[in-house]
């Protein structure tokens, strides 16, 4: 018996999954121990993931608002896949497609600095993961990428910056794949062929079998690629219980990922609504107490999302 099916054969989570291929089994007390992700890192038994130099340098350019696109459009030209997509994102029916733009300048100064950091940032942070066990990929960007764009929609009527909201709702799932990705013998025991667990559920989850959950990974993984610390912050407290005066970006990413669970499970725009915390529904709350009209244009769009990277 190999090392993975001694696992499986042995280990018992204490939170049953509802299984889509296979049975739930019941076996004897655990006999493996949850590895320790902190020491394993600090001894160098496990290395964080990283994104492209290039990408690296471009997320840290573009914070600055006022940055010289002829900047940006060089160090593109140095990433030929990274160009393709920026110049494919020019081109798109988003911005109007009506010619075919082959200047990366150009196309840098159409998309403009918040557009280009959002896709920047999206295709790095992919590049890092290309295979994880127990996670369909695909899924977990398009949940990320509605996340991300709730995260920025709402924002405005939350006073929380959009940007770094966007970021948040995008980052917020990634330390799950780092544990997944860290520990494949645990992740395809746990997650391979079970439903899709979110939030404090799968927090839960992973506190069991990897002895920490994804907000904390996730977390210390946004402050070792160079993040802003609100990012990492907002992301290390997602499933904790929001307080009263929670700060905008806290309820943006919450509220997020919220709608992000209601995109994937197909609900109606007044169900995903009514999902949300109760002070956000207030900011989204028209007549006869019903989701007002910008929110259900913000649903609507939601459920049309599908990944640009």
């Amino acid at each position: 018996m190999n090392r993975t099916d001694e696992r499986e054969a042995t280990y018992v989570p204490a939170f049953t999954l509802q299984p889509i291929e296979r049975a739930v089994e019941k076996h004897e007390a655990p006999k493996v121990h949850a590895p320790n992700f902190i020491n394993d890192i600090a001894a160098g038994k496990v290395e964080l993931p990283t994104i492209p130099r290039v990408v690296a340098q471009l997320i840290a350019a573009l914070r600055d608002p006022d940055v010289d696109s002829r900047v940006v459009g060089h160090a593109l030209s140095q990433d030929p896949v990274l160009s393709a997509k920026v110049l494919r994102l020019a081109n798109s029916s988003f911005f109007g497609g009506q010619r075919s733009m082959a200047s990366i300048d150009a196309a840098v100064a159409l998309i403009g600095t918040q557009g280009l950091n959002r896709l920047i940032v999206a295709c790095g942070v992919a590049a890092a993961f290309k295979e994880v066990p127990g996670i369909d990929l695909p899924d977990f960007w398009r949940d990320a990428l509605v996340a991300a764009t709730a995260a920025q929609n709402i924002s405005p009527r939350l006073g929380a910056d959009a940007e770094t909201a966007y970021v948040c709702g995008l980052l917020h799932g990634t330390g799950h794949l780092i544990l997944c990705q860290t520990y494949p013998e645990i992740a395809d025991a746990m997650f391979t062929g079970f439903a899709t667990v979110r939030g404090a559920e799968l927090a839960a989850i992973e506190q069991e079998s990897f002895g920490i959950d994804h907000p904390t990974v996730g977390a210390i993984w946004c402050e070792a690629i160079g993040f802003p610390q609100a990012v990492a912050d907002t992301i290390r407290k997602q499933v904790l219980p929001l307080d009263v005066g929670a700060a905008p970006l806290d309820l943006a990413l919450r509220s997020a990922c919220s709608l992000a669970a209601s995109v994937a499970q197909k609900d109606a725009g007044e169900v995903a609504w009514a999902a949300l915390p109760a002070n956000v529904q207030a900011r989204f709350a028209g007549a006869g107490g019903k989701p007002d009209g910008a929110f259900d244009k913000i649903y609507d769009a939601l459920l049309e999302t599908e990944p640009t990277f």
